[in-house]
């Protein structure tokens, strides 16, 4: 094994805060979804506030060790596979403003040789400005989140299964409060597209797991009744 070698670096301003970049940083039950690109799954084994070790499998198939952990300044990503360390991604963030902020992201990969660095670090900053382009909605849509009004979550937009069945559901997913404006499947699911939570439309459960869900239906003199959370 070669070791690490730096094969370059990505600087980006965000249009969201530092604390959002870093609660980002945290999520790891978003990658799946929001990376669909890039991950096809993921399965935490440890977490808490200081990061999270996960495997993950990347959108080829191929299982890798994900390892998370904050520092100081940011925090670094280290990626193995078959238990050798293969990439090591060092990432600052800098507050820029109230609502703005900087990413300064240094890449380390193991057994590249020289000739391949220049490549290997190219290949690195495209996937990472794809990364930022879907991770910076996200940020936004979350700032978002915070500052409307707890009142938002009762809004529901009206949606149509196969059957022709018309259902409401509501315009902001009860996980984050990101907005929920995926279609619903032949099943009649709705996915979340942020962090892949799954609602039953008909009923409002959370048929994925991580939540009550946002109704529970009950008889009411034979009309069937939604009661919001």
């Amino acid at each position: 094994m070669n070791g690490l070698a730096e094969v370059g670096s990505y600087i980006r301003d965000l249009g969201a805060s530092r604390e959002r970049l870093i609660e980002n940083a945290l999520d790891w039950e978003h990658l799946p979804h929001l990376h669909a690109g890039s991950f096809c799954a993921i399965e935490v084994r440890e977490h808490g506030t200081n990061g999270w070790r996960a495997n993950a499998r990347l959108a080829d198939g191929r299982p890798v060790v994900l390892d998370l952990r904050l520092t100081i300044a940011g925090w670094t990503t280290r990626t193995e596979v078959e238990s050798r360390l293969a990439s090591e991604i060092h990432s600052r963030a800098d507050a820029t403003g109230p609502n703005s902020c900087r990413v300064t992201v240094r890449f380390l990969v193991a057994d590249v040789s020289e000739e391949r660095r220049g490549a290997t670090g190219i290949y690195y900053q495209r996937l990472y400005r794809e990364l930022y382009d879907e991770d910076e909605r996200m940020m936004i849509a979350r700032a978002d989140a915070l500052r409307r009004s707890p009142a938002t979550s009762r809004l529901r937009r009206i949606v149509t299964l196969t059957d022709g069945s018309t259902h409401e559901i509501p315009l902001y997913c009860p996980h984050q409060g990101l907005p929920l404006d995926a279609e619903p499947d032949s099943a009649g699911t709705v996915t979340c597209p942020w962090h892949g939570f799954r609602f039953d439309v008909r009923t409002g459960h959370c048929v994925s797991g991580q939540l009550v869900g946002w109704a529970r239906v009950v008889p009411n003199d034979g009309v069937a009744t939604s009661l919001r959370r």
